[in-house]
């Protein structure tokens, strides 16, 4: 069936199942919770749609098509199906014929003319044959019934049209000189929509009213039917074909030439269908509803005794008519083509076995026949007419409610360990931040405060009371400024800024965006320091002693370790947990970010921190000294050799450490000799013979990539894998943005210290600090600071001087950093391939990932695959 009569209105449907209960034929599937309507087993008799609750069943409209008739040359005819008189009360019967030529019809006939033609035609048939059991073809939901689920009955239908078809004959009989003429059929059935396109009636009827569809072209032209003048029907004169919509109407129509039986309701139906047997010489008055004056579309506020009263009484009048043919006259013209057929449309769907249908009970918890508890809650009579509807696949499992009450008190019991679980988490949480020593605030995408811990309130100064509900205040009031939490949700990235406070203290915070699925900011965390405390706590840290590349161990002084950001932290607790063991430990990280001040480090805190701390830039030495810096040599060995030999660094570092840095400007040859030396603990001096045993750990450090190295073969595999035991990564200045500031200030003290110079900072100066990227590092930064400090004019140090020393302008300065030269085809690889990993770890979805980078989707479909190869 192509037309979609009735159909289910997405997201109305509430998962009542009330059309799956009162379905005769359950041809409604359930899919994720959603009713819809199985076209092809439907029978339009409208049961869904009187007892859905929400509205969510609706049923093809002809208002579009009947309007295009009557605003078009059409000469266009409505057919009105008996019922009407209980739909339009209190208005008159002829009140709503002039109300209905009023819309713009040219014709109004009554549908009683078609029923008594059907039914004088009904009674030549069955005086034909008079041993057979016939069933009345009136109700068209009664023929969708048998024709798409009880096919075996089709023998025992009437093979006569019915009344709306006769009726529709009629007219173009009565009207077969005019062009363009155009019917339109009113009643209060639904199934006359789906009948009306059968093959075999094509052109008889052009569209279907429901009565509250014409009821709404009354309303929408403004049309008052109590006030119209009463007008004369364009039918034949009829009487008891008015009947028609009573259970037993048709019947009060036929003389009884057979016996007659009339059935009504879907209930009465249905029992006649699964247990029907021939009754011999019987007509069968069946319809569907409990007559037409309970249709679907009825639209009557009256109850049905009452419908049943205004149709009987209405049967008894004679109404005026300005048609002068006869019924007789017209049904000789027209009865050899009133005879109809039927066909098989039954849509069998698929049954399950035995066990199957225990399986799916099983499912559900029904496990035996006590577990069926039958209660119809799923619109299904049984838990087994249920499961097989499982297997049919017009149910859901989830439509059984003992078995979602079951699931829920399952799911409530687990959601309750869970929020216990997650009680106890935020306990914990709130407890961490509460005692944490740095100020925390928590606010929403917008700005708005959601909390701040203690920490926070006693840097700041201030009182629960007078915290206001968003930083913005708190930024116009000068309480505290710049708002840092403002500066991220506008950039959409880490912040680290310098604040002002009302009190005059100064304080570094750092804002923390965090974005959901779709890369909107839902919370941001800030956490602020002031920098007196910093300062005081930065008194407290202990300088470290340094050796020369050479044997003699001269003392220096190394800077302190400074360092705020969660990355370095990790750095240095990695250090700190191997600084007790023998492991060999590579330094990686680049040019200036204080790898040699690491090692210093776990010598210092570590179980060898009485012995010697010897360090050798293995990229400083010539490859031709190399050797004999590590190895030492004996008298003689070489032309310019001392007299009495030398001591190496693998000696002048015994019970201590060896600190190799730049490893990877080992020569290859001496890569050899090294490991042998690291796995043996022994050596032999340049023109030795005699091993010495050497106790020395090793710390190496690196700015190269050493993995890549072994693979191009520039590095030895062997030796790689042997200094590579516990390989620590110091992250770069420019990723731990937090320790600029501190950095700077304990920089400017120690040259404040060096030169007698009395200079400090401005809070811009500091800002434009933290903009720069710092390639060179910590190193780069302790050069600035010397440089400003010691040629700036004046006792400020400002963001103008900043950047004057840097030698760039913040407005000239890239959002994508290049680190080194590379190939340029190679360099905007790598930079797509970052994007792509960052927008999809964002989004996940690739039109997504294609919006936010302004390429089509098909684009980075083809992208992802290629660099997933």
């Amino acid at each position: 069936m192509g037309l979609e009569i009735v159909r289910t209105e997405p997201n109305k449907c509430r998962q009542c199942y009330s059309c799956v209960r009162n379905c005769p034929v359950k041809a409604v599937r359930i899919k994720d919770g959603q009713a819809e309507i199985i076209q092809t087993r439907c029978i339009q008799c409208g049961n869904c749609i009187k007892h859905c609750s929400q509205n969510a069943k609706k049923v093809i409209s002809g208002i579009e098509n009947t309007s295009g008739f009557l605003n078009s040359r059409y000469y266009t005819v409505a057919c009105l199906a008996p019922s009407f008189i209980a739909s339009f009360y209190p208005a008159t019967p002829l009140q709503v014929v002039a109300a209905t030529k009023k819309l713009g019809f040219a014709e109004v006939w009554e549908v009683a003319a078609g029923a008594e033609i059907v039914a004088r035609h009904t009674q030549a048939f069955l005086s034909q044959h008079k041993q057979g059991t016939y069933i009345n073809t009136a109700c068209p939901a009664l023929v969708n019934l048998i024709e798409r689920h009880y096919p075996a009955l089709i023998p025992y239908l009437s093979p006569i049209v019915s009344p709306m078809i006769a009726t529709g004959m009629m007219i173009r009989y009565a009207l077969r000189h005019k062009n363009n003429v155009r019917i339109v059929f009113i009643g209060p059935c639904i199934a006359k929509k789906d009948e009306i396109h059968r093959l075999e009636f094509d052109g008889t009827i052009d569209d279907v009213l429901t009565f509250d569809e014409l009821k709404q072209m009354f309303n929408d032209r403004n049309i008052n039917i109590s006030t119209c003048h009463e007008e004369a029907w364009d039918s034949p004169a009829v009487s008891k074909g008015r009947l028609l919509p009573l259970p037993s109407g048709f019947s009060k129509n036929i003389k009884p030439a057979h016996g007659q039986m009339a059935i009504d309701s879907k209930e009465n139906i249905l029992g006649l269908v699964k247990n029907f047997n021939s009754f011999g010489a019987y007509f069968i008055d069946a319809l569907l509803c409990h007559g037409c004056i309970e249709g679907p579309k009825i639209d009557s506020p009256l109850p049905v005794y009452q419908r049943g009263i205004l149709i009987d009484q209405y049967s008894r009048y004679d109404m005026p008519t300005d048609n002068d043919m006869t019924l007789e006259e017209i049904y000789k013209k027209i009865s050899d083509r009133l005879y109809r057929n039927y066909e098989n449309k039954a849509a069998l769907l698929p049954y399950p076995s035995e066990r199957e249908i225990q399986q799916i009970l099983a499912s559900t918890g029904k496990c035996s026949l006590s577990d069926e508890l039958n209660c119809g809650a799923c619109g299904y009579d049984s838990c087994r007419d249920k499961a097989i509807a499982v297997y049919q696949g017009i149910a859901e499992i989830e439509m059984c409610l003992p078995y979602l009450i079951n699931r829920k008190n399952a799911l409530l019991s687990q959601l309750s360990d869970k929020l216990n679980e997650i009680s106890s988490l935020n306990n914990e949480l709130n407890g961490l931040v509460e005692c944490s020593y740095d100020g925390m605030m928590m606010t929403d995408g917008q700005g708005n405060i959601l909390r701040t811990n203690s920490a926070w309130k006693r840097i700041v100064g201030i009182l629960d009371e007078q915290l206001p509900d968003n930083v913005a205040e708190l930024e116009n009031k000068r309480i505290i400024y710049p708002s840092a939490t403002l500066l991220a949700i506008k950039e959409k990235r880490r912040i680290t800024v310098l604040q002002q406070c009302q009190s005059g203290r100064q304080l570094i915070a750092t804002a923390n965006p965090i974005s959901d699925e779709n890369g909107q900011i839902t919370r941001v965390v800030v956490n602020i320091r002031a920098i007196d405390e910093l300062n005081k706590l930065q008194n407290k840290w202990v300088n470290y002693n340094d050796n020369s590349s050479s044997a003699d161990t001269v003392k220096n002084t190394v800077p302190a370790l400074i360092g705020n950001s969660p990355s370095f932290i990790k750095a240095l607790n990695i250090a700190y947990e191997v600084a007790d063991v023998d492991s060999t430990v590579l330094l990686l990280g680049e040019t200036g970010v204080g790898k040699d001040i690491i090692a210093h480090f776990i010598h210092n805190t570590g179980s060898r921190k009485n012995g010697p701390f010897v360090k050798i830039n293995c990229g400083a030495i010539p490859e031709t000294l190399i050797e004999s810096e590590l190895f030492g040599y004996e008298t003689g060995a070489f032309t310019g050799a001392k007299r009495d030999g030398k001591q190496g660094l693998f000696e002048a570092a015994d019970h201590g450490i060896l600190f190799l840095d730049e490893i990877a400007e080992l020569p290859m040859a001496m890569q050899v000799k090294l490991l042998q030396a690291i796995q043996e603990k022994k050596i032999t001096r340049i023109g030795g013979i005699k091993p010495l045993d050497v106790d020395v750990r090793i710390i190496a450090a690196t700015n190269k990539d050493l993995a890549t190295m072994v693979k191009q073969g520039t590095f030895r595999a062997d030796l790689y894998y042997r200094i590579n035991v516990v390989p620590i990564t110091i992250p770069p200045l420019r990723e731990r943005i937090e320790d600029i500031v501190p950095l700077a200030q304990y920089f400017v003290k120690q040259f404040s210290d060096k030169y007698n110079i009395d200079k400090q900072l401005s809070i811009d100066a500091y800002a434009a600090l933290n903009e720069y990227d710092w390639p060179g590092n910590v190193r780069e930064l302790e050069n600035i600071i010397e440089r400003l400090m010691v040629t700036t004019k004046g006792d400020i140090i400002t963001s103008e001087d900043i950047w004057t020393c840097i030698g760039e302008q913040p407005s000239a300065r890239s959002t994508v950093k290049v680190n080194d030269i590379m190939p340029i085809k190679e360099a905007v690889e790598e930079v797509e391939r970052q994007l792509l990993q960052m927008a999809h770890k964002r989004y996940k979805s690739t039109y997504k990932m294609a919006e936010c980078l302004d390429i089509d989707q098909s684009t980075i479909v083809r992208k992802l695959k290629k660099y997933q190869n």
